[in-house]
């Protein structure tokens, strides 16, 4: 995977991106839907933005500065106090390219190893680490991690304990199905590795489980379009037969009108939104639930586009989701916080409050600011 592919990750296809231990909450954000689009000022080259305000709280939000392109990636760890708002920069923080092409690592030690699949690195407050892999692949309590690394047909998957820095490696061979491109970690329970094949221009087919302890690979539900895997359930996009006009552009990427979570145990399937001639995105799951983008013709973009935060599976046209942005910057990375729920971008930190409204808390300075560049939040704000 090249470097450059890490940064899209992080903006794009962050699909499971809810955090390890550090941010698997058990509240929810309030699910009060919000009655009206904040209107944003236009910031420079035309893109809408929110003004930087002061929050009215203070906490400790542990936020990731990424940036690189080609073969080279680097990850800034460090902590934004509030209310002031101030990024300190943690010397322990840092994380780039490893040894090898695929892994990146930690320049703490003992060194740590991993590859970050679907989002940035992350804060692990259960051992006070940068670990090199996004919050999905990191154990509920924060003591274990896994990744892979690929290897021509076969794959390299690493069990990590956090604490002692070692490491248990199972190869396995790759699951032939679709144009397969590679294998991407989706989500760790702990016991077990959920992962998938992924595919040439498109997304992500199929889920099976790798037995932690015994390296057993299961096949599980075949799923298509997978954009998550948490919990026993894989969310994916889906084209709904019912939309006269589905989403479509002229090239090859791949366009869905709504959401579905598949059970992995039965492959039931269930349709959570449903939005006639828009396209739909899994941003990431904030203490379970979906928060979406909606994107517009003729474009259909995958980021910047409305936000929606869903409470459940829709039953009805009626059933619209929480509104939480009406669109412009391309916010990413969404990370519950008990009744907050934090995202990142290209331009800064923003978050979201049970009452409906959206701010924008943090900015990247001009120096951190870059076309590969973004800042996400890594962390649960204590």
């Amino acid at each position: 995977m090249s470097r450059l592919l890490v940064i899209v990750v992080l903006l794009i296809a962050a699909c499971g991106n809810s955090t390890g231990h550090a941010s698997r909450p058990s509240a929810s954000p309030s699910a009060t839907p919000s009655a009206t689009v904040t209107v944003l000022p236009t910031a420079p080259g035309g893109t809408t933005d929110l003004p930087v305000t002061q929050v009215g709280f203070t906490c400790s939000l542990p936020a990731v500065v990424a940036a690189g392109g080609g073969d080279f990636v680097s990850y800034n760890g460090g902590f934004i106090s509030f209310p002031a708002g101030i990024l300190a920069q943690d010397p322990n923080g840092l994380i780039t390219t490893g040894s090898s092409q695929q892994e990146v690592e930690t320049r703490a030690t003992p060194v740590l190893r991993g590859v970050p699949q679907g989002g940035s690195t992350f804060y692990d407050a259960a051992v006070h680490r940068w670990v090199p892999v996004s919050p999905a692949q990191s154990s509920p309590d924060g003591s274990s991690y896994a990744y892979v690394v690929q290897n021509g047909s076969s794959a390299t998957f690493h069990i990590v304990d956090v604490a002692r820095a070692t490491e248990r490696t199972f190869n396995e061979a790759v699951p032939n199905v679709g144009a397969a491109n590679g294998v991407q970690v989706m989500d760790y329970d702990g016991s077990g590795v959920y992962f998938v094949v992924t595919q040439f221009e498109g997304y992500p087919v199929g889920v099976w489980r790798l037995d932690a302890l015994t390296g057993k690979v299961t096949a599980l539900a075949r799923v298509a379009n997978v954009m998550a895997v948490r919990g026993g359930y894989a969310w994916g996009g889906a084209v709904d037969p019912h939309d006269p006009s589905p989403p479509k552009v002229p090239a090859s990427r791949s366009l869905f009108n709504s959401v579905v979570q598949v059970n992995l145990s039965s492959g039931a399937q269930t349709e959570w939104f449903y939005s006639p001639g828009r396209s739909e995105t899994l941003l990431g799951l904030a203490s379970g639930r979906p928060v979406i983008n909606i994107g517009d013709g003729p474009d259909f973009p995958a980021v910047g586009g409305e936000i929606r935060l869903l409470d459940h599976a829709s039953s009805g046209a009626e059933d619209t989701g929480q509104l939480v942005y009406g669109g412009g910057v391309a916010l990413s990375d969404p990370q519950a916080d008990g009744d907050r729920l934090w995202f990142g971008s290209d331009r800064g930190i923003y978050l979201y409050r049970a009452d409906g409204s959206l701010q924008k808390v943090y900015a990247l300075s001009a120096s951190q600011s870059g076309s590969a560049t973004a800042i996400a939040p890594a962390g649960l704000c204590r």
